[in-house]
């Protein structure tokens, strides 16, 4: 990447073949995402509030999850003790995930055990966006928009994971670090038919991934007015029909997408997905992308990575959030009498002035289209390559002759880490 001088608006842009050429453009880099989380406690992230009133999740006595799942108080204090043989360094206590009925894994078959309960929020506010119009249903926004349709954060909004002030929660300092440190890259263009951008009845705004890393000043903070290429991906990639007013733009319709998710599971796949994002008078771009996801495939991110962990260090039994997920879920594509496979959903976007270039690098990008057909052809799907992982059992001999002959290792899904 590079940087170069001059606003991030072109007018009368050069035109790309088969692509109307826009009367203005404006582009950005994503340099903070996180799940849109309303945080109504006063005090720390553990504290009561108005989205918590018993605040989060409190810590879990393992030994008794244990025992209530039919191990001996003997048995359950042997498999917390960090002098158990099956106790891995590195993706701890494997054991634990063996304590459904018959010693099933709760990872890969939750309903195996009773739902263990999961604190939801209780409270009336939520950031996000009115999905589906009803404005009698739903959240009400921080600024008093009713029909807020966010059930991902009505359902772990009280985990201490996600729980915080904005850019301050554990999950979301985690996985920005990775984003800022290069482990990706999402760039936003914006484009319209009209002469004033702040307020144009056709809009259409895209966001792609570029391979090129952000660079960061003095103070650790992403700069501004760098050079970006539109890396063509098969998947990562999601446009929309928008209009601006008073500098706030607005889907026209909603549309199906796929965006890098900051979060263990790396695509955030929305259905009939809407964006509500502010042109600031910074020059910054900051909002909202919103739609409904597939929630197993959420649930599945936690496993996959490390359950045992998860669990230990966010005071969470994850088979409780594959509970609450199925509860709160309030979307079908199958229409309204569908089985309810989606949640909603909304992404919080900061983004600053980039430069956005065409995949070749040679010229600034001066319309919003697709380039999906340039992308070279995947392997394999990740989420194909989860299922298939998460399936299968993986039993490690030395580690079950060590533990005892009913010891059973954690399935391969819960050592995949991916580097992601």
């Amino acid at each position: 990447m590079s940087r170069i001088g001059g606003a991030c608006v072109i007018v009368a842009a050069l035109a790309v073949p088969g692509v109307a050429t826009a009367a203005w453009m404006k582009s950005y880099v994503v340099e903070w995402n996180e799940p849109a989380m309303y945080y109504g406690a006063n005090g720390g992230v553990i504290d009561p509030g108005t989205d918590c009133p018993k605040g989060t999740n409190p810590e879990i006595d393992w030994v008794k999850v244990l025992m209530d799942a039919g191990y001996t108080r003997e048995e359950a204090e042997w498999l917390r003790n960090p002098a158990n043989p099956t106790r891995s360094p590195v993706h701890g206590q494997n054991q634990m995930a063996f304590r459904g009925k018959n010693r099933t894994n709760v990872y890969v078959d939750p309903t195996s055990t009773p739902d263990p309960g999961l604190v939801g929020v209780s409270g009336a506010l939520a950031e996000g966006i009115d999905l589906d119009g009803n404005r009698k249903t739903g959240f009400t926004s921080p600024d008093g928009e009713q029909g807020i349709d966010n059930n991902f954060y009505r359902t772990v909004g009280c985990w201490k994971t996600y729980r915080g002030p904005h850019r301050l929660s554990s999950g979301a300092l985690q996985f920005n670090d990775s984003m800022r440190n290069g482990a990706w890259t999402t760039v936003i263009v914006v484009a319209g038919k009209g002469q004033d951008p702040m307020n144009d009845e056709q809009v259409t705004v895209g966001f792609y991934v570029s391979n090129e890393k952000m660079v960061k000043d003095g103070n650790g903070n992403i700069a501004r007015d760098y050079t970006f290429s539109i890396q063509p991906h098969a998947k990562y990639e999601a446009i929309f029909p928008a209009r601006a007013k008073s500098g706030v733009i607005t889907s026209t319709r909603p549309v199906t997408g796929v965006l890098r998710e900051p979060a263990y599971w790396p695509d955030l796949e929305l259905e009939r997905a809407q964006i509500k994002l502010t042109m600031n008078a910074d020059g910054s771009l900051t909002g909202y992308v919103g739609g409904y996801r597939p929630w197993k495939d959420v649930y599945k991110g936690w496993v996959n990575a490390r359950g045992p962990v998860i669990e230990a260090l966010t005071w969470v039994q994850l088979p409780g959030v594959y509970y609450a997920l199925r509860r709160n879920a309030d979307y079908s594509p199958d229409g309204a009498k569908g089985e309810k496979t989606h949640i909603s959903y909304a992404l919080r976007v900061d983004a600053l002035p980039a430069f956005v270039m065409t995949p070749d690098a040679t010229e600034q990008v001066a319309a919003v289209q697709s380039y999906k057909s340039l992308a070279p052809q995947e392997r394999a799907s990740m989420a194909k390559a989860f299922s298939q992982v998460v399936d299968g059992l993986f039993i490690d001999p030395k580690a079950k002759q060590q533990a005892g002959p009913n010891a059973v290792i954690l399935p391969a899904a819960n050592i995949v880490n991916a580097g992601k």
